[in-house]
């Protein structure tokens, strides 16, 4: 066993890239998963725990989950704030079914154990504060539970080694013209967080579809044969028919998806799958208006030693999958 393994949490709002992010971490033998943190997400609190809950008993790990945020921290109080702006769909219908991006309930055997009952913040307050060594975040969800957490204590950003965002988009979004989902549902945690001064690598949409999967990437997963691959091939093919079905990716041989979360924890095990990381001063666009949930980046002075913050524009897809593959492998010889 890798005595040195890095201690990280993982933030997640669990549809099907967070279960995705959640086998890769979990099977890591240079991780070691201290906590998962839920946040609502792509779907409400209670399913995204649920479906938290799945994936861990699909592993039969031993890592304690914490429920935490079910609504943004200050968004959904402004009535009409998006109206400006709607969401883009994420579900449609093939044959007269439909299909879901992120389903309420992942195709999974129903959970047979339990939440924490301490709330997702106060679990990381009390972490952070006793952890001997400094803790890795990684939030691949809506940062509502990480930027609570960060306006509660302050002071807690000297006990995090980084915080390591599946978050963002320069000049593209999915769920608006500008703007990344994650970011979008809670602009002003993810400020909060990015304006902290704690380290922060950006893993956005840009990087993420850089390295899209497709239905052959998925047919060497299903090969091995064994229930997580199952899974996770299925999964990875059901992704790409709503792509194919939204008009997000070319139809056939072609059509791939973006399994954004897994990369952001693919990051943290092998920084060198990302080959376009560049340290830019971030903002979030928090004013309501046509680019609400736009994260804002400073292009000039990319010198700049003072900026905490490193936005990621590209990864390197082979190494990706077959860092994808080898996790999958070992998530089948448990």
């Amino acid at each position: 066993m890798n005595e040195h393994r890095k201690k990280v949490i993982l933030d997640v709002d669990t549809g099907t890239d967070d279960a995705l992010a959640i086998l890769m971490a979990l099977t890591d033998p240079g991780l070691e998963v201290i906590g998962i943190t839920v946040t609502q997400g792509n779907q409400p609190l209670e399913n995204c725990v649920d479906n938290t809950l799945r994936v861990v008993d699909l592993l039969g790990a031993d890592v304690p989950v914490y429920a935490g945020c079910s609504a943004p921290m200050v968004r959904s109080l402004s009535k009409g704030r998006m109206a400006q702006n709607p969401e883009n769909v994420v579900s449609a219908e093939v044959d007269g079914k439909p299909v879901i991006l992120h389903p309420p309930h992942l195709d999974l055997p129903a959970p047979h154990s339990k939440p924490q009952q301490m709330h997702a913040c106060s679990y990381l307050v009390e972490t952070l504060r006793r952890s001997e060594e400094k803790v890795t975040i990684i939030p691949v969800g809506p940062p509502t539970n990480v930027g609570m957490t960060f306006r509660m204590a302050p002071d807690l950003k000297d006990h995090v080694e980084e915080v390591v965002f599946m978050g963002g988009a320069v000049d593209r979004g999915n769920i608006t013209p500008v703007g990344e989902a994650n970011f979008v549902h809670d602009p002003e945690a993810a400020k909060i967080v990015l304006d902290s001064g704690v380290n922060c690598r950006v893993i956005t949409l840009n990087a993420t579809h850089s390295a899209e999967m497709t239905r052959a990437d998925a047919d060497k997963i299903l090969a091995l044969g064994t229930p997580a691959a199952k899974f996770v091939g299925e999964l990875m093919k059901g992704r790409i028919l709503v792509g194919e079905t939204l008009g997000w990716t070319e139809k056939g041989e072609k059509a791939g998806d973006a399994l954004h979360d897994a990369l952001a924890v693919a990051a943290v095990i092998d920084p060198s799958v990302i080959t376009d990381l560049r340290r830019q001063k971030c903002d979030m666009d928090i004013a309501g208006g046509a680019a609400d949930g736009q994260l804002v980046v400073e292009h000039r002075n990319e010198n700049d030693e003072s900026v905490n913050t490193w936005v990621a524009y590209r990864a390197d897809k082979p190494k990706f999958f077959e860092m994808l593959y080898r996790h999958v492998e070992a998530a089948g010889r448990l």
